[in-house]
């Protein structure tokens, strides 16, 4: 008895197999789509030639095994033409072991054909549970069609009348336990596909409302400030005022326009061979007023290392990292760069002695929409930060307590050295000489 129940259990690990694997090997959309159309058909012909090969009831010409599991599940979620190919698969491969079973196999096998292409269209139209149900029943009357067929062609050569009340008993359970994890399968997957979709959704809502929210203030004022050149009388010196405030605010719109497509472009336009020394120095050049309004004092030690990456876009990743520092230090101190090589990759550090962060707030660095500033800041200098580094094959590391500074850390890929240039024939004969 035991030995028949592991012969099911093994079958019945064959069925499940394909069940598990299949719809993520599918969700992946990997390789042709014709490919992934006929997968499961695949599968299940392959585990109908397993159970048949590995079967319970192997001392007579009747094999019993659970074939009709995957027969009945292929041909209700594949269609006609899938169950047409698992029909004559299923003939075709038990006509090898010979027997009386053959016949069986046929009638059965194309009954269930039958039935699914009448049925394939009402199934897929029920519910989960209904599914599930009505799978079982019919796994129950094919299972009762067999022992009839069994017991009326073949009396005298039988299985075990034990075998075969199992088998009734086994196999409309293994059916219901086989579509209940099938439904839960797929209904997992859909459920992550809506979630995949809504947070989409979101993140596109958001970065709309962010957007218009973020634009709309410099564009006002610009507006406003325009508005009153043009009613207005003034003099020639306020006039060049409210010019250069409203183009000041334009300036501001176009660095936020900026920063949301740098976000936005998954990997440099124009990869090129950078020298972080030398990239640094420029960056520190550009930011040094503010570094001098905010009484901070920076300290550089750098080294001439070399990276691959887009120029103005590194560029635009030191500035807000070292425009971040020197903010967080309204009170003025100490902005340290250093550059070196660790395991092979270029260190970029960048370390101040200003506010400093939580826990919290570390987390949750580099978020859209979340800053550190208040009002000041749109929560897009340090996604942006992230997104660079990124397409650069770059790490970044940060590092803060509160009061007493942050550390950001960027590891880059060294650039490789140009191989050296072939010796020629001339210069062999020049060496060969010396």
């Amino acid at each position: 008895m035991l030995s028949i129940f592991k012969d099911f259990l093994l079958n019945l690990f064959f069925i499940l197999l394909p069940v598990f694997l299949v719809p993520f090997w599918t969700e992946q959309e990997k390789g042709p789509r014709r490919l992934r159309l006929y997968l499961p058909t695949v599968c299940y012909a392959v585990v109908i030639v397993l159970c048949i090969t590995l079967p319970v009831g192997a001392e007579s010409n009747l094999i019993f095994d659970l074939r009709q599991i995957p027969l009945w599940l292929g041909s209700l979620y594949g269609g006609s033409g899938a169950a047409a190919c698992l029909a004559i698969v299923t003939i075709a491969y038990r006509s090898l072991f010979g027997g009386i079973g053959i016949l069986i196999t046929a009638v059965v096998s194309i009954a269930i054909a039958a039935a699914s292409r009448l049925l394939t269209k009402t199934f897929a139209q029920l519910p989960a549970k209904q599914r599930t149900l009505l799978a079982t029943l019919l796994s129950f009357a094919s299972g009762l069609l067999t022992v009839a067929m069994a017991g009326w062609m073949a009396p005298f050569d039988r299985p075990p009348l034990s075998v075969s009340l199992i088998f009734l008993l086994v196999q409309p359970a293994s059916m219901f336990i086989v579509c209940a994890f099938r439904e839960m399968v797929h209904h997992n997957i859909a459920l992550r596909k809506r979630i995949i979709r809504a947070e989409k959704m979101e993140a596109v809502t958001h970065l709309a409302a962010s957007i218009s929210h973020e634009i709309r203030n410099p564009l006002t004022a610009a507006r406003g400030f325009i508005q009153l050149i043009e009613e207005q009388p003034l003099a020639a010196d306020k006039r060049r005022q409210y010019a250069r405030i409203a183009m000041e605010e334009l300036d501001r719109a176009e660095a936020i326009i900026t920063d949301y497509l740098t976000f936005a472009k998954p990997a440099p336009e124009t990869p090129e061979k950078l020298n972080v020394k030398l990239e640094i120095e420029r960056v520190v050049d550009i930011i040094r007023p503010l570094a001098n309004m905010n009484c901070v004092d920076m300290k550089t030690t750098l080294a001439p290392f070399s990276v691959i990456g887009e120029r103005e876009k590194f560029r635009q990743c030191l500035l807000n990292v070292i425009k971040n520092a020197i903010e967080a230090m309204p009170n003025g101190g100490t902005l340290q760069i250093y550059v070196s090589i660790d395991n092979g990759r270029v260190l970029i550090r960048i370390a101040d002695t200003g506010v400093g962060m939580t826990k919290e707030q570390l987390e949750r660095l580099g978020e859209p929409y979340f800053t550190t500033k208040g009002i000041k800041g749109t929560g897009l200098g340090m996604m942006v930060v992230y997104r660079i580094i990124e397409s650069m094959n770059g790490t970044i590391r940060i590092e803060s307590e509160i009061h007493k500074g942050t550390t950001v850390s960027i590891y880059l890929p060294l650039a490789p050295s140009p191989s050296p240039s072939p010796i020629s024939d001339k210069e062999k004969q020049l060496f060969a000489a010396l």
